[in-house]
């Protein structure tokens, strides 16, 4: 690959050579034939080409980088000069011009001819010191911008994993407070939702290390939440789902819709008394995919920038959906005219094969058989 460049970028220079040796001469009294031209400036450029090897090992064992540049700049030198009269003394020996001295050698016309070729060979040396070092800070510049982006992703999973691990205590909390209501009152009801606990917490180990899921498993999670909700709300919760079959391959942040339906249950139908409602919808619009938890609670009693906030649930979820999406995606929280909050997510919509994973197929079973078993 390198011989094949070399040869043709000496092959190009000389033909750029034969041009203007040929039109230059046409204006003297010896005028250069085309076929000179090509043998002579040929030549020269492919005995270059046979040293170029030489100059680019010189060139990489001796780079002229910031602590060492004086002595391999005068270690460059010394090679320069040595070099360009050997490559001059090649050509005249080869083609023979009327301007070689070898024709009536002395040794006068000898030096005189190397002389006369210094300012075109101290270029050339140059240019290939030149292209080498741009050559290898190119390479450097697309490794760097390889590694920056592995730190930036490492960072991102970094962060996600950080927010994650906040997001799953918080929940677990919440939890164990339900748990703790029904122990006296209900202990049957109490030990079926350790169960589900059990079930759940099992199913957040195993994607642990996932940030994107389909929906369509985002809601089987959010299905097992909401039966540990059901046990201490009994028939005052009533959940409603409209999301269509088309957009449930859609992949979206792992635990994404738990801390929306969270916040609804607990500032919204926990504050009721009567019983309450919660509907969950998901929609693709153009590009977008739209997710959207309302309920008929009391509505927002504070500023919806305050329950954003880092430290809250939907504070952490506001966190990852930056981190993965950017400035493609939004979390929104209103008041209803009507009553009750609407949780507003957008994000982009993508759809991703699921890799089919044996070690997990237990889980998806065992979760499907209690969506049947309700």
């Amino acid at each position: 690959m390198e011989f094949g460049l070399l040869f043709g970028a000496w092959t190009a220079y000389g033909l750029l050579c034969t041009w203007q040796a040929h039109y230059w001469y046409a204006f003297t009294k010896t005028p250069m034939s085309w076929a000179d031209a090509l043998r002579f400036e040929l030549t020269y450029a492919w005995l270059w080409g046979a040293f170029s090897p030489l100059i680019l090992w010189c060139a990489r064992r001796f780079r002229l980088e910031r602590n060492q540049w004086p002595r391999n700049l005068a270690i460059h030198f010394v090679s320069m000069l040595a070099l360009v009269p050997v490559i001059k003394i090649a050509f005249d020996l080869i083609t023979s011009p009327p301007t070689s001295p070898f024709l009536a050698f002395t040794w006068e016309n000898l030096l005189h001819s190397v002389q006369s070729t210094y300012d075109t060979g101290i270029l050339l040396y140059a240019v290939v010191i030149l292209v080498e070092h741009a050559s290898i800070y190119y390479q450097r510049y697309q490794t760097g911008l390889v590694k920056a982006s592995q730190l930036q992703t490492q960072l991102i999973q970094a962060q996600l994993q950080a927010l994650k691990m906040q997001l799953h205590p918080h929940f677990l909390f919440n939890t164990l407070h339900t748990i703790t209501a029904l122990v006296h009152e209900d202990p049957d009801m109490a030990e079926q939702t350790i169960t589900r606990l059990g079930e759940l917490l099992r199913l957040f180990l195993a994607n642990s290390s996932i940030h994107e899921v389909p929906l369509r498993e985002e809601l089987r999670i959010l299905e097992l939440y909401l039966d540990i909700e059901r046990a201490r709300f009994e028939d005052r919760l009533r959940v409603i789902y409209d999301v269509p079959a088309a957009v449930r391959e859609a992949t979206v942040p792992n635990l994404v819709l738990q801390p929306l339906v969270e916040n609804a249950i607990r500032h919204g139908v926990g504050k009721r008394a009567g019983p309450g409602w919660i509907a969950v919808s998901a929609e693709r619009s153009g590009d977008m995919l739209v997710l959207s938890v309302t309920d008929n609670g009391t509505g927002l009693q504070q500023n919806p920038v305050q329950a954003l906030h880092p430290g809250m649930g939907l504070g952490i979820t506001r966190g990852r959906l930056e981190s993965l999406y950017g400035p493609q995606q939004s979390l929104v929280l209103r008041n209803l005219p009507a009553g009750g909050v609407e949780a507003r997510i957008t994000l982009p919509f993508r759809v991703r094969q699921p890799a089919i994973n044996p070690n997990r197929s237990g889980d998806h079973v065992e979760l499907q058989s209690a969506d049947r078993g309700r």
